[in-house]
């Protein structure tokens, strides 16, 4: 059986990284497999050939994996973070379609609530992310839009951790020495604001902590930095964070971006808090 065909869910997921980055490199895309994969079981097989994970309820020669390019060659667009708005629906169960993603030795899979694992597999997919279709009918055929065209459209909706690491890296490098110290604070928000939910409000840190505390500095402008540090942080009774507070607002010449940032790194684990003040 020679014929197949791309399953209609990763061909809309296609086409949606060719519409947000038009001119990435395609060198490292890829659908059905070389003769490797068809020596074991791989969702790259056609599924009528008896080389896959699953089986699927049609008799349509179908694959259900593709490999995209990590290089998007699109500003303001990397593959860690167009990886992270899709595993970040399906953790949150705003889709389904998706058995599992694989990227930069990690591998994500709704077999454990899309949470991160080390992959170690022969090939790392450094050059590539992999994702791999489920095998019902309903989530092959489904095509609606992935997220990547309404991360496009509503950007400080959809702040990654990758973006939010990235703007701390610039706004740290740009104020430290190249061999400057890294400190615990910085280390632990490059993880710890999307690992976690604002109590039973069902938003993540990184909804609460970024978005709105980024809303508020904006409401903020103009008013006098140690009252609008007083109103962010009221309810918690800590000079020394409320002063760090006043000193990353009161910078006029500041972006909101870096402002952000500096919040962040002097608020260190007292963000989370923050942010169960902020939801309410």
């Amino acid at each position: 059986m020679a014929s197949w065909s791309l399953v209609p869910c990763l061909v809309t997921l296609r086409s949606e990284f060719n519409q947000v980055a038009p001119g990435r490199d395609k060198s490292s895309d890829g659908s059905i497999g070389d003769t490797a994969h068809a020596q074991s079981s791989s969702d790259h097989n056609p599924d009528e050939t008896g080389s896959t994970p699953y089986e699927d309820a049609d008799s349509i020669n179908e694959v259900h994996a593709i490999d995209v390019d990590r290089d998007l060659r699109t500003p303001g667009w990397t593959m860690p973070k167009a990886v992270e708005i899709i595993v970040v629906r399906h953790r949150q169960g705003r889709d389904d379609r998706l058995q599992n993603v694989i990227y930069n030795r990690r591998i994500w899979s709704r077999s454990w609530g899309w949470t991160a694992r080390a992959y170690t597999g022969s090939n790392a997919h450094t050059q590539h992310a992999h994702f791999s279709a489920r095998y019902t009918t309903a989530q092959e055929r489904d095509t609606r839009p992935w997220g990547l065209l309404e991360a496009e459209e509503d950007d400080m909706a959809t702040i990654t951790q990758s973006d939010f690491n990235a703007r701390m890296d610039a706004w740290w490098n740009s104020r430290m020495s190249p061999n400057a110290e890294d400190n615990p604070q910085r280390a632990a928000l490059r993880v710890a604001p999307w690992q976690q939910t604002v109590g039973r409000t069902g938003r993540s840190t990184h909804e609460v902590v970024f978005t709105d505390m980024l809303a508020l500095l904006q409401q903020a402008a103009g008013v006098d930095p140690e009252q609008a540090a007083k109103q962010l942080l009221a309810g918690l009774d800590d000079q020394a964070v409320l002063d760090a507070a006043a000193a990353a607002l009161a910078d006029p010449e500041r972006s909101s971006e870096q402002t952000a940032a500096m919040l962040r790194t002097a608020l260190g684990d007292r963000a989370q808090e923050v942010g169960r003040l902020l939801a309410g």
